[in-house]
């Protein structure tokens, strides 16, 4: 009985060691690969050719209005960690992104704060996805579908135009492929789709251009994850005109990040950086910022979904008067001559 007693536990160490020895190897084999697929979407990156855009059109006039993001400026919008911006030109009414839903509520905080603020579905006529990550999907079971929602549910959205940067479906509705830099609009580009590779997985993300007559050009971006360099050579690729402004996210989850799991920043480990060994850290930010600065830009805003508040206010000090808050509910202008 006594060597039964000392035997047990003798077996549950060495099952423990085999589990734990499993799990090692399974992380190494991961990493491997991980590491030989950054390798590969580099060397596409490196020999990717665009051709330049030229003449597009512009817009006297461009707002940019936060519906969801992390802060807000009205207590009654509700906030997370997603993103959605109402995008309004001269001719055209723009949605970009549909935001998180992370609790799946029947209305999500995008439909809660579309009402809030009366703004009707009926009035957008275009529809325009970053990427296919849930907080801009509207959660990870539409991801998983290979389609999207803007609530609970997916709503008709009648003849609103849809573009996104990997194949998407949605119920009664087609969505158009956005493979390469396309104009999309009077004044409005998408740079194409830059793909990383992520430890979590691989991404394509697309950011949106509006080009504000007398001023330059406006890049929206949705998470960042193409990372600000090659933002900025893929916008020298396709552009003759100044780039005025950057309005969006970046991607900067340090020294906390917004969502967690048992503790692990998910935003910093494994959605920047070169992966849990090697993530984002304050010399990758502060050498964005003087990229940023380098470009002399008239406007710079930064949302909180996936930036600290200590980024943040980095960004803000260093920005002083052509920094501007993303809060849902608070429109940032732009007017032309």
């Amino acid at each position: 009985m006594n060597n039964m007693k000392r035997t047990a536990p003798a077996r549950l160490r060495t099952i423990s060691a085999l589990a734990l020895f499993l799990l090692l190897a399974l992380a190494a084999a991961y990493s491997v690969r991980h590491i030989q697929a950054v390798e590969r979407v580099e060397r596409d990156w490196q020999a990717n050719r665009v051709e330049r855009l030229g003449d597009f059109g512009s817009t006297q006039q461009l707002s940019i209005t936060p519906l969801v993001n992390w802060h807000a400026a009205d207590s009654n919008l509700k906030t997370e960690a997603g993103v959605s911006y109402l995008i309004e030109t001269d001719q055209q009414r723009l949605l970009f992104d549909v935001g998180y839903n992370q609790q799946a509520e029947p209305r999500s905080p995008l439909q809660h704060n579309m009402e809030a603020m009366e703004l009707k579905w009926e009035s957008i006529d275009t529809l325009f996805f970053s990427h296919h990550h849930l907080d801009h999907a509207g959660g990870q079971s539409w991801v998983d579908a290979g389609s999207f929602s803007p609530g609970s549910g997916q709503p008709s959205l009648g003849n609103t135009r849809i573009f996104a940067p990997t194949p998407l479906h949605y119920p009664g509705s087609q969505v158009t492929l956005v493979d390469k830099p396309a104009v999309i609009g009077e004044g409005i580009a998408s740079i194409g789709p830059i793909k990383r590779r992520l430890f979590m997985g691989e991404i394509e993300e697309q950011a949106l251009a509006i080009n504000v007559a007398g001023k330059g050009i406006v890049l929206v971006v949705g998470c960042g994850h193409q990372t600000l360099p090659k933002i900025l050579q893929r916008y020298d690729q396709l552009f003759d005109q100044p780039l005025y402004g950057i309005v969006g996210d970046l991607h900067y989850p340090l020294p906390d990040g917004r969502l967690t799991l048992f503790g692990i920043n998910l935003q910093r480990y494994l959605a920047s950086g070169s992966g849990p060994w090697n993530p984002i850290n304050e010399a990758d930010v502060r050498a964005d910022m003087d990229r940023l600065k380098q470009r002399e830009l008239g406007v710079i805003g930064l949302g909180g979904h996936d930036t600290s508040d200590v980024v943040i206010s980095w960004f803000q000090h260093h920005f002083g008067q052509a920094f501007r808050s993303v809060r849902a509910g608070e429109a940032i202008e732009f007017d032309g001559p």
